[in-house]
Formats: structure tokens, C-alpha cells, sequence
């Protein structure tokens, strides 16, 4: 039995169910209520049941109109149609007599006769009305995300002028209109206004209600490249990276590594002599300068890696490594004060171990407390060689981890991710996860099977953006001939939960070689030469990328 709602007229204030008197010889004909012979019949909604309906219902009756009146829910309208009333809890003797399923749609009625012994006692007219519509979302997704409560929350590079919306309604006959026009559950909606959101119409018969929804970006909703160089489409005839970057010989020019200050990205030649940087202006990309190598000499490769450093004041240095690999050469870091300055050696260390140093170089603090990390290419186990800064001193001796054997890698670097967690990669080998406690590095995640990391992947950076944290890192592709910007979203509580939940579905990808298709058949430019950094300057956020031979570009990341 369905639950039933008890309002009664106002004129009922007292009602209850006589019971039938016996007869007295010496009265006369039969006469009904107390005394008399014939039960009187006073109703209430406790005698009435109605079923054949899906929710609630209302019995209010009136026995000085002879009237009940039921109302039912707006989402048993079509049942009206088949309605079953019944009465029940009747004085001993007295019966109803009507058609118990009736169809009372569109204000039909019908009058029950109550009667006692043949006699009709009471008529009752019985009508039904429908209740108003409450439409509502009975589910609601903007851009696969719950928006029932009216805010949603997306960080996704999806633009917010497309978002997909999906819903269903109830009552199911529900028309749902933006702006005035109808929509069907599956369209794609603006929500770039973040203030005013989209204002949903529920209109059902006359019944019409709103829902409003705000879509609040955190993290990223796109990479804007702010400019490229390709090796795809190719750039005008006297593009510098045309001309030199791709055109000199591959095996001694490689763009191994990037770096950015708040005027300049500096892009690192590998190579045997001194060779220095490029400075390109970070505005429009254009070739400004190259770094001096005054005072530079030594090593197989005189200058390998570049990184920049925050002064602690304020500014950033400039440190560039060059490249060991036997027991006679000195591992050597260079400063420059300015992309102006000339250099300064800052680092000059007896590669005694005969280990090769300097195909990768991290840099992490600042020049009055930091350090400079390099990871042996060859050796097992491998081992890192951390160098102490302070107060813009580097220690000539290092502190040396065994990190263990980290399998067929070669060129590789360190990432630090927090105090206690640091991301190693080698070429040849997916990046690997560690836990630090001092001088004890402990493997924490190494997953050889995913398909969201490549066996080259280098650059690796950790930021926060818009109240979420990522990872971007560089994708080596097509043989080594190109290579993509990645970047990915870091939802668990330590770096290890983070990697393994990565899903390659939902990565950000943004081709280097070429702007718009990914990977290009360009030059095969052999493991480690891609790479990427993150910086902020006044308050937005730049990822630089690089492939050799492939390309370069300047991204800034968009709210």
C-alpha cells in the first residue's frame, strides 16, 4: 500500500465510524445514527486506499460536500487513466458500490453509493487531480564530470567552449533548453564564462525550473605555443635552425639539453671543441647570441649539458658542463653570470673512476644552498656524483650514491621530485622511481610494461599549475627522428602512486618536429638529445622543448 498524506476539510474537525445500534421493538421504520437501526457512515483518509500508481498520493475528504478528492504525483498522470480506489475499514453491513478502477484522467469523476441492506445511505463523488511537474536532473555530466551540484571542476586541455554534456531527466518528458533552445543529452555546451556559468531550463507541462553550472578550471586547459622552429614544415631559407641547428654535421652537433632565464632560451651543442650555446629570445624565437667558451677546454665533449640556477637574489646563473669519460680528464662546470658574461669555471673534478660524466647534468636549490648531480653513464651499479653549493661555492668533492644496477641504460640524470622522492632515467631503460633517506636510494617503481613511458624519455619536470601538480617530460619517436612534449597529470600521494595511475589516454601531446602531425621521418639523432624545462616568469608558466634536428618551441600553459 502506498503511503498516504492525511489533510482533511476544515469542516471535519471530529470524524470517526459509527457502529450499528440493535433495533428497539417500539421504534418505528428504519432510522439511521444513534439509536437507530441504520450504521451512519463518516469517512477519513485512513478508509481509503488507491494502488496502480508509482509514488505518493492525497485523500482529502469532505462529508459535509460528500466529496473525496485524491491527488497524485505528476509522474502517475498516465495511471489516472487506471486507477484503483478502494474502501475499507466500513461499518458491518454497509458496501460500496462504483467501479473500483476507473479512469479518471482529464477530470473524469464517478459517484459511490454506500448502502446498508438494499438502502443507499450515502453518495460520495470521487475525482482526481494531478499534481504539479518537479523536473529535475536525475544525472548531469559536463565534460564527464557530476554537475548536479552545480560546479564542476575540470583540468583537461579540452577547450571550455566544447564541453560535452550529458543528463537524464525525470519526469522523462522534460524538455531541457539553454538560452532558449531546446537541447538533447549528448550536446556541447560553452562554459567559458566562469562567472555566469550555463543556466539549464527544466520545463515540464507548466512547471519550469533552473540549473546553473560553473565549470572551474584547475590545472591545464592547454599548452599554448607561443613559437616553433621545425625540421617540418621547413622555416624560411635563413631560419637559424635550418641553417645551422639541422645543416651541420649530426655527429657533432647535438641540441642535447635547454634552458631558460626570464629573457632567454639557451640551447646546449654537444660537441667535441667549444662550442657554445645558443641565446634565442623568448618573444619570437630569434637567434640573439651564443654563449662565450672563453676559458673553456678539456673532456671528450668540451661542452654538454646546460642548466640555469636561481642566484637566491633574485637572478639566475648560467651552469654548462662539459663531457668525461676516462680516468685522466676532468669533469668540468662553467658559469656565466649573464648570456653577456663570460664564464667562470666553477667545477674542476679528476674523473679518477673512468666513468662517463656529463651527458646530462641536474641542478637543483639555489646558488647559495643547491646542488649539481651527475649520473654515471656506465658502471655497475650505477652511481651519482652530488656536488654541494653554498654560498656560491660548489664542493670539489662529491658525496657518491649507489643507486644499484639500473639494467642496459646509458646517457641518464636524475629528477628531483620532493626531499624524499627522485626520478632517474637512462636511455634504454623506462624511468624508475626512488625514495631518498640521506645517502640510501631505494627503488620504488619500475614499470617496463607501460605504454605512457618510451625507453628514451629525458626531461623530466615537476610543477604545479592551477591548484593541480604535473609531470612534462620529452617522448623520443619514429626511430629517434622526432619527438613529443608530454604532460601529465600527477594524482597520488607519492611519485610512485602518481606513475603507476598514469593513463596515456590523458596526456597532453604536442608534436616538436612539426606543429601539427607527430612523429616526422627526419634525421636518426641517437639516444638523450631531447629534452624540456619548466619556468615562471611574471606570474605565467613556459615549458621550452627540444629535439635535435627536430625542432624547438616555446609553450605557455593556459587556465
Amino acid at each position: 500500500m502506498k503511503k498516504f498524506i492525511s489533510i482533511l476539510a476544515s469542516a471535519m474537525a471530529v470524524l470517526a465510524v459509527a457502529s450499528c445500534g440493535e433495533k428497539d421493538p417500539q421504534d418505528g421504520p428504519d432510522t439511521p445514527g444513534p439509536g437507530g437501526n441504520v450504521p451512519t457512515v463518516t469517512l477519513t483518509p485512513a478508509n481509503i486506499d488507491v494502488t496502480g500508481i508509482e509514488g505518493d498520493y492525497l485523500a482529502v475528504v469532505d462529508m459535509s460536500a460528500k466529496t473525496l478528492k485524491i491527488t497524485l504525483g505528476y509522474g502517475d498522470k498516465e495511471n489516472a487513466k487506471a486507477l484503483t480506489v478502494s474502501f475499507i475499514g466500513l461499518p458491518e453491513g454497509v458496501t460500496a458500490e462504483y467501479q473500483r478502477t476507473f479512469n479518471y484522467y482529464d477530470g473524469a469523476t464517478q459517484t459511490v453509493a454506500f448502502k446498508f441492506d438494499g438502502q443507499t445511505i450515502l453518495e460520495l463523488t470521487v475525482s482526481v487531480s494531478i499534481g504539479a511537474a518537479d523536473p529535475k536532473f536525475v544525472s548531469l555530466t559536463v565534460g564527464g564530470e557530476n554537475a548536479l551540484s552545480g560546479e564542476v571542476q575540470l583540468a583537461s586541455a579540452a577547450a571550455l567552449s566544447h564541453l560535452v554534456t550529458e543528463f537524464e531527466v525525470d519526469p522523462a518528458n522534460t524538455v531541457v533548453s539553454v538560452n532558449g533552445q531546446t537541447i538533447e543529452s549528448g550536446a556541447e555546451l560553452d562554459f567559458s564564462d566562469k562567472l555566469n556559468g550555463v543556466t539549464f531550463t527544466l520545463t515540464c507541462g507548466e512547471a519550469v525550473k533552473t540549473h546553473k553550472v560553473v565549470v572551474i578550471t584547475s590545472g591545464i586547459r592547454n599548452a599554448l605555443r607561443v613559437w616553433g622552429h621545425y625540421a617540418a614544415p621547413k622555416t624560411v631559407d635563413d631560419d637559424w635552425f635550418q641553417t645551422q641547428a639541422i645543416d651541420c654535421p649530426v655527429e657533432d652537433h647535438w641540441l642535447r639539453t635547454v634552458a631558460m632565464d626570464d629573457q632567454y632560451m639557451y640551447l646546449a651543442q654537444h660537441k667535441g671543441s667549444p662550442y657554445g650555446a645558443y641565446v634565442l629570445n623568448l618573444s619570437d624565437g630569434s637567434i640573439v647570441k651564443r654563449l662565450s667558451t672563453a676559458i673553456v677546454d678539456g673532456g671528450t665533449h668540451a661542452l654538454s649539458a646546460i642548466r640555469t640556477i636561481p642566484d637566491g637574489e633574485g637572478g639566475t646563473k648560467i651552469l654548462e658542463c662539459n663531457l668525461v669519460v676516462k680516468n685522466d680528464q676532468q669533469l668540468k662546470v662553467y658559469k656565466w653570470d649573464s648570456a653577456d658574461s663570460e664564464p667562470t669555471a666553477v667545477l674542476t673534478y679528476l674523473n679518477a673512476d673512468g666513468l662517463r660524466l656529463g651527458d646530462k647534468m641536474s641542478v637543483s636549490g639555489t646558488w647559495k644552498d643547491g646542488e649539481i648531480t651527475f649520473l654515471a653513464t656506465t658502471g655497475t651499479p650505477r652511481k651519482l656524483y652530488i656536488f654541494k653549493i653554498k654560498d656560491g661555492v660548489v664542493s670539489q668533492s662529491p658525496s657518491v650514491v649507489t643507486l644499484g644496477d639500473m639494467g642496459k641504460g646509458t646517457y641518464g640524470q636524475i629528477y628531483r621530485y620532493s626531499d624524499t622522492e627522485t626520478l632517474a632515467t637512462v636511455s634504454g631503460t623506462k624511468p624508475i622511481s626512488y625514495t631518498v633517506s640521506g645517502d640510501t636510494w631505494t627503488q620504488s617503481y619500475a614499470d617496463e610494461t607501460s605504454l605512457v613511458f618510451g625507453s628514451t624519455d629525458q626531461g623530466f619536470n615537476f610543477f604545479s599549475f592551477n591548484d593541480k601538480n604535473y609531470m612534462a617530460f620529452m617522448h623520443l619517436e619514429a626511430g629517434l627522428t622526432d619527438g613529443s612534449l608530454r604532460i601529465a597529470a600527477l594524482t597520488g600521494e607519492t611519485l610512485a602512486e602518481s606513475l603507476k595511475a598514469l593513463d596515456s589516454n590523458h596526456i597532453f601531446r604536442y608534436g616538436i618536429g612539426d606543429p601539427n602531425e607527430c612523429p616526422i621521418a627526419g634525421n636518426a639523432v641517437g639516444n638523450s638529445v631531447a629534452d624540456c624545462t619548466v619556468r615562471v616568469i611574471n606570474g605565467e608558466t613556459y615549458i621550452a622543448a627540444v629535439v635535435a634536428d627536430g625542432g624547438v618551441s616555446l609553450f605557455k600553459l593556459e587556465k
